[in-house]
């Protein structure tokens, strides 16, 4: 009898949903999501756009303003969308999924970080600075974000950075990053989230917050080259940057909770706090993170 009920209890158990399928959380809400008073908006002066003959040149006025234009979805389970809030469909098995969750062994000491990510270029503030680099991208069918020497077609540089030396380097851009300013000059580094090589959901940090951090860089840094989005900080366009300008854009994680905006490589230990809790958050399930990233807008009101 007592054996029955042995059996009976663990048949039990595999019939409870596994905590890393049973995904969900609140929906994003431009509204309470964006720090709105980060948006910082400027008139700067008068500017001059050249234009075709017979008018040659136009003038206009000088607006800058952080625009929150992009959502970053970093997930540890392939087509769950913290944007979203919900499963998007694909299959239950962890294939696509990624490693290093909370709901993992205790022994997960100097394990790498996998994610897959989504990202979504929203014409939040459309009408000002007119721009149109919008659409989607989503990780998981996109081979070069699951293997890192695939990804080295579209990163041939990565050969010239994999080396301590240049990792090392990083920790100058590391201290900038968290005092405010990261280093535009070290295009290889996203500070205390260490290199953005590979361009990949492959992160050698066992620190969950701060390796999909380090992959929503890297998938910021990819649309750039890929050409998904442009630089609009020239006056009269906006420019295609395939190497990012890291200080032309900053952040704020808004799943599992929401935190304050910070620059690209500020360690995540300065707002992880309570951030990611077992099973939960605030916002959404755990493990599972959003991103909402500002760039700087700059136009000349003549050219848009």
């Amino acid at each position: 009898m007592q054996h029955s009920v042995s059996i009976f209890f663990m048949l039990c158990l595999l019939l409870v949903p596994s905590p890393s399928i049973a995904k969900s959380g609140t929906p994003f809400n431009p509204i309470t999501d964006i720090h709105w008073s980060e948006i910082d908006f400027t008139i700067e002066g008068v500017c001059f756009c050249p234009r075709p003959p017979p008018v040659f040149i136009e003038t206009g006025i000088i607006v800058s303003y952080w625009e929150p234009f992009l959502l970053l979805d970093t997930s540890s389970i392939a087509f769950y969308s913290a944007m979203l809030g919900s499963s998007v469909g694909g299959t239950l098995t962890d294939e696509l999924g990624g490693k290093n969750k909370s709901s993992d062994a205790v022994d997960i000491a100097n394990e790498s970080t996998f994610a897959q990510s989504h990202a979504f270029l929203l014409p939040l503030m459309a009408g000002i600075c007119d721009r149109n680099d919008y659409g989607t991208w989503w990780s998981e069918y996109d081979a070069m974000w699951q293997d890192d020497e695939l990804a080295a077609l579209l990163t041939p540089e990565v050969s010239l950075f994999a080396n301590k030396a240049m990792v090392m380097a990083c920790m100058a851009d590391a201290i900038a990053a968290n005092a405010g300013w990261p280093l535009d000059a070290m295009p290889w580094c996203v500070g205390s989230g260490g290199s953005a090589y590979p361009m990949t959901g492959h992160v050698d940090n066992d620190n969950i917050v701060q390796a999909n951090a380090t992959a929503a860089y890297r998938m910021l840094y990819k649309l750039n080259r890929i050409g998904m989005i442009c630089d609009p900080f020239p006056l009269c366009g906006c420019v295609q940057t395939p190497v990012w300008i890291k200080s032309h854009y900053k952040l704020n994680v808004a799943r599992p909770d929401i935190r304050d905006v910070y620059p690209i490589g500020r360690a995540t230990s300065t707002y992880d706090s309570g951030l990611n809790p077992p099973y939960m958050g605030a916002q959404g399930s755990n493990d599972e993170f959003l991103w909402v990233v500002y760039r700087m807008q700059r136009c000349c009101t003549c050219c848009e």
